[in-house]
């Protein structure tokens, strides 16, 4: 039994990206786990938490039943289970607390320039950046339909194994063609990548010159009508991560289709 995880915050673009992963896994033997995450106000002088005289928790559980309610008969439809809670914490911190429990993460990214909207983004591609597990960022304007062709883009590293065994199993799951990706710049070489003899999935590689990865991916994905792009992070020392931008998370805020996101261990 697969299990999912699905952080809401009532939006559209939360339900969006829920409705996304309920036709993704349809008919799997899955369960999904709809979860609210809010942190209660606190006084500056007495800084313990205060229970809401409103009955905040009361409210929201109102708000979240509602959700699921809306999407319950599609999930009876397509035969997968769901669980609904609320949690007190700090939206990341509790995410990837969480992620240690399951297969994926389905978080909705807004992909525009707004302040809320980075404010999202922000925390989905944090999320994605820390979680234990895979996290799939479905951005707002973008509706299910089949698989056929997915981006697996790796970086002069070349590729993890154990990845490449997880992400040419997806593909073979919906039965789409794999694209090997590789973007490189005039400063960066392109690299020959090796794949074994025996990976049983319809795949092509392919070495695509860009200033950026975001321009290059971008090209393709346009060229080659992509539905998911599927990106491997390697951990950062704390230095790294300051001096250098993140290219997946530069691309998580401007992407037009899902991207998936693995964590080489």
């Amino acid at each position: 039994m697969r299990k999912v995880l699905i952080p809401t915050d009532f939006s559209p673009v939360s339900k969006n990206a829920l409705i996304y992963g309920l036709n993704l896994y349809k008919n799997s033997d899955t369960d999904f786990d709809i979860i609210h995450i809010y942190h209660p106000s606190f006084d500056p002088v007495q800084p313990e938490i205060i229970e809401s005289s409103l009955g905040l928790e009361l409210v929201k559980k109102e708000i979240l039943n509602g959700f699921v309610n809306s999407i319950t008969d599609m999930a009876n439809e397509y035969n997968i289970g769901i669980e609904s809670s609320i949690e007190v914490g700090f939206t990341v911190e509790k995410i990837v607390e969480l992620s240690k429990e399951y297969e994926l993460i389905i978080m909705g990214s807004t992909g525009n320039n707004s302040f809320i909207n980075q404010i999202f983004g922000g925390i989905s591609s944090e999320v994605a950046s820390k979680s234990s597990c895979p996290v799939l960022l479905v951005p707002s304007s973008v509706s299910y339909h089949k698989l056929h062709n997915i981006i697996y883009s790796y970086d002069y590293e070349g590729i993890d194994d154990v990845v490449l065994q997880d992400v040419a199993g997806f593909a073979k799951r919906y039965d789409a063609k794999l694209h090997f990706v590789h973007i490189y710049n005039k400063e960066n070489k392109s690299i020959n990548i090796v794949l074994p003899e025996k990976l049983d999935v319809d795949h092509t590689i392919s070495i695509v010159q860009a200033d950026t990865i975001r321009e290059g991916l971008s090209k393709y994905i346009e060229e080659n009508n992509i539905d998911i792009v599927i990106m491997a992070t390697k951990t950062k020392n704390f230095w790294e991560k300051i001096i250098h931008r993140s290219h997946t998370r530069q691309f998580s805020l401007t992407t037009k289709v899902p991207l998936l996101v693995y964590h080489e261990k």
